[in-house]
């Protein structure tokens, strides 16, 4: 295994029985951790239930294969394994089409801008040919609103061996070299951490920032426990140093593996946050059908970890962070999340917001977004409410308009005195402010920056702090 060619970490992603793991022992040269359903469950279940890695040689590349579990329950780790690769290929089994979890593969990979993808129809052995291209075209129709409209569709039989080399030409077709940060803070996601004999501990992952060499201090986050590089390898090649876009082994020192997770990291000492409160902005996936409202309990993956929350999402308007009573398909928005656990951060960071506990009968992913604030210590959210009045114009003998009059905003001249400079709105977003009282029943006179319609309702917003 050439270890110098330029790494793709390509995640295989599939629903269950459409054949995935056959595809990845068809492709893979060199097997890594967890590959090919190894773990004794997988092999009592017939299922790959971890994320395994294999890797093969593709011309000038050398492909990490991220084989992803299909089933439902194992959507937690499909994230994890599409936040850390560069392409995909996802498997659909001829004979049963797209899947609802297909549907949720497809939005995670647009939510991790995951564009070159290519399509594996998987068991054509099974069907005639009519069925193939009834298959095809409802693909084609099922990518028309992604990022990769165009993904190649690849007939096969990872079984029969049967368009294998159809499937590397596609693949090497959309392939190019991603940009890697090799410049700043080491950082990389721990996937598995094990022990070996004569070794000690040993560290997995796919690096995603900065460079690595043997001897140098990291720490892992979130214990904070700094250790060192005794060892590396790159598919179990002996190397002095690694960099972003590598997948590698990492032995270290004086720690036991049992303290280790994924979704823990190793990285550059003090160069990541540990949150239990984060502030996104994010956007909710257009096929997500239910509404998400205020103060609901979702799930987020940040990195590879994913933990429950609660969410109150907001807009940001004259300064003010004004609660949403809910959000919905398609819709843009800022939330405050309240986690459950610590998780490790840093600002622009991807994440992932789902509703694992619906069934997996429909679409859970909610949407995604980026982080803003790691650390909001005092953030104050505002409950918005507004007093609607009608406006009208005062003229003189010349039919000029000497003044603007809204009434209804307040019932007696005493409240319409409280109102003076506050902001109004008119319903189709002209601003203006309010002058003084007018008259006895709570009218008051107001200036507007553009000439206001007349007759038009008006607002005035109020807001109120909200304990959350």
């Amino acid at each position: 295994m050439n270890v110098s060619k330029k790494i793709i970490n390509v995640v295989l992603l599939g629903h269950i029985d459409h054949g995935k793991t056959k595809l990845a022992e068809k492709l893979s040269e060199k097997i890594s951790t967890a590959g090919l359903d190894k773990h004794p469950e997988e092999q009592e279940r017939g299922i790959s239930i971890d994320i395994g890695f294999t890797a093969f040689e593709l011309k000038e590349y050398l492909i990490t294969l991220v084989d992803a579990p299909g089933h439902a329950d194992l959507i937690r780790n499909v994230v994890a394994a599409s936040s850390i690769s560069d392409a995909a290929i996802l498997v659909i089994a001829v004979d049963e089409g797209p899947m609802i979890q297909t549907g949720e593969h497809i939005v995670i990979l647009d939510s991790f801008k995951i564009h070159n993808v290519i399509i594996a129809l998987n068991k054509i052995d099974l069907v005639k040919n009519d069925i193939i291209q009834k298959r095809i075209d409802e693909i084609k129709n099922l990518l028309k609103e992604t990022s990769f409209p165009n993904a190649p569709i690849i007939p096969i039989s990872a079984e029969k061996d049967i368009g294998i080399e159809e499937l590397k030409k596609a693949l090497y077709s959309i392939l190019s070299s991603p940009k890697r940060q090799t410049d700043g803070p080491f950082k990389m996601p721990i996937d598995h951490a094990f022990p070996i004999k004569g070794t000690g501990t040993v560290i997995t992952g796919t690096i995603h920032r900065g460079k690595i060499t043997i001897g140098d201090k990291i720490e892992i986050m979130p214990l904070k426990i700094p250790i060192k590089i005794k060892g590396i390898q790159i598919f179990k090649e002996p190397v002095q140093s690694a960099k972003a876009g590598d997948r590698v082994a990492l032995a270290i020192s004086r720690l036991d593996y049992h303290k280790i997770e994924r979704g823990y990291y190793a990285c550059s000492p003090d160069s990541l946050k540990i949150s239990k409160n984060l502030i996104i902005k994010g956007k909710v996936n257009s096929l997500f059908k239910k509404v998400i409202k205020s103060g609901i309990r979702v799930h987020i993956t940040v990195g590879m970890p994913t933990v429950s929350a609660i969410i109150y999402p907001f807009k940001i308007e004259n300064s003010k962070n004004i609660l949403l009573e809910k959000i919905s398909s398609n819709e843009e928005f800022y939330a405050y999340l309240q986690l459950d656990k610590h998780v490790t951060t840093e600002i622009g960071e991807q994440c992932l917001i789902s509703r694992l506990e619906l069934p997996p009968t429909t679409l859970r992913i909610v949407g995604n977004g980026i982080i803003e604030n790691s650390e909001p210590s005092d953030i104050e959210l505002y409950k918005e409410s507004s007093r609607k009045g009608t406006l009208r114009s005062i003229k003189n003998q010349n039919d000029l308009v000497v003044r603007y009059v809204i009434d209804g905003l307040s019932k007696s001249k005493f409240g319409a005195e409280k109102l003076l400079n506050k902001e109004i709105y008119t319903e189709n977003g002209k601003k203006g402010k309010i002058l003084s009282p007018f008259g006895t029943k709570g009218g008051v006179i107001a200036k507007f920056k553009e000439k206001p319609d007349e007759n038009i309702i008006v607002y005035l917003k109020k807001y109120k702090k909200v304990k959350i």
